[in-house]
């Protein structure tokens, strides 16, 4: 069985640092940093608005028409269901 690095629970008091295998690697840290930037053009795009007003459409039509909503939602976990069913 293989420890992963870092997994052992150790007590660090104040001030003491922590060793670099401990740390984040640079590489792993550079992905976030483009993930991030990623995210935040996906925000100032025209599809993140776009999917935002979707998002308030369908709230109102859910207020507006809750029966048929909960109708849809349960015809469609009927659908799904069937579709996934694996027989044993």
């Amino acid at each position: 069985m293989q420890e992963i690095p870092g997994s052992n629970p150790q007590t660090h008091t104040a001030g003491e640092h922590r060793t670099t295998s401990e740390r984040i690697p640079e590489q792993i840290s550079g992905i976030s940093e483009h993930i991030a930037d990623m995210y935040n053009q996906f925000r100032e795009s025209g599809y993140y608005s776009s999917i935002q007003d979707s998002k308030h459409q369908l709230r109102e039509y859910i207020k507006n028409n809750p029966l048929q909503s909960v109708l849809y939602s349960a015809g469609a976990g009927l659908l799904l269901g069937l579709l996934f069913h694996r027989k044993r």
